[in-house]
């Protein structure tokens, strides 16, 4: 068992003798969006304590508290897990990973964070909010990512990208319930608003690049039964897949990707000719 702590960090340093001191978050609608926007700002420039290397803090992942006071960061580089009170405006604590995070969830009673680790073998860290540290460790395979809990929260699923398939874990300990097996490079995961179906988005098309249809896939899980049940294609030329997220009435999921237009000739690159950022809603 990891007994690491949230430890008290100070305001973010950009450089010998410069400071940061985000503004006190305005009331209202727009004050999470705000604290959001001040605590990736904020935490881009803090830089590592003596004896933790040389690495900057690079974010990539984060999740709300309850109530949205506080947010939960995870840093690509730095190895490192933040808390930023919205309140005060700052770096309320740090707590060090094993490795490089990939994916952060919080479960739906606010009391766990799930935290994917990428290093080989990769690691699957439960942290215990209230106590602040890692609460259990558990081996996850190649690269894991992409964490999230069930809305009752009695499944924590996440991707163990090159092995291609999705882990169900017990939510308690991380231990591993099931393997499914999946088309290749699963990269984010959603369950729908009843927790029957999870929906697995997939990084890179399957099959040759010489096909008339090349595009990146939506697999639909049937958690019950452990197996994909339906298999949705993106558009054509759909790519670089980074996220699915489902609507709070659970009617849509939206799909966040690359749109390759492959089948025009690359006279040019400007307007989105070759590339072009994407967001595919499926009902």
């Amino acid at each position: 068992m990891h007994t690491a702590q949230w430890r008290e960090n100070g305001p973010a340093r950009c450089g010998p003798g410069h400071k940061v001191q985000g503004p006190r978050p305005p009331a209202g609608r727009r004050g999470l969006a705000r604290r959001l926007a001040s605590a990736v700002a904020a935490a881009c420039l803090v830089l590592p304590a003596a004896g933790e290397g040389a690495d900057w803090f690079s974010p990539n992942a984060l999740v709300a508290g309850a109530g949205g006071k506080r947010l939960f960061v995870t840093g690509k580089t730095g190895r490192g897990l933040l808390v930023w009170d919205g309140e005060r405006a700052k770096v309320a604590g740090r707590l060090a990973l094993p490795a490089a995070p990939t994916g952060l969830a919080l479960a739906p009673d606010g009391r766990r964070l799930a935290v994917t680790c990428a290093r080989p073998p990769g690691v699957l860290c439960l942290v215990d909010v209230g106590q602040g540290r890692v609460v259990r460790r558990a081996m996850a395979g190649h690269t894991p990512v992409a964490p999230v809990y069930a809305p009752d929260g009695r499944v924590l699923a996440y991707a163990d990208r090159f092995r291609a398939q999705v882990v169900l874990a017990d939510p308690a300990n991380g231990a591993v319930q099931r393997r499914i097996p999946v088309p290749r490079e699963p990269i984010s995961l959603a369950f729908t608003a009843d927790g029957a179906r999870l929906l697995v988005a997939h990084h890179l098309p399957q099959g040759p690049a010489t096909a008339d249809r090349v595009a990146a896939t939506v697999s639909v899980v049937d958690v019950a039964q452990g197996r994909v049940v339906r298999t949705i294609p993106l558009p054509n030329g759909s790519t670089t897949v980074r996220d699915i997220r489902v609507s709070p009435d659970g009617r849509l999921a939206a799909v966040v990707h690359v749109l390759a237009r492959f089948q025009l000739p690359t006279t040019q690159l400007e307007r989105g000719w070759m590339n072009t950022a994407a967001l595919t809603l499926i009902d």
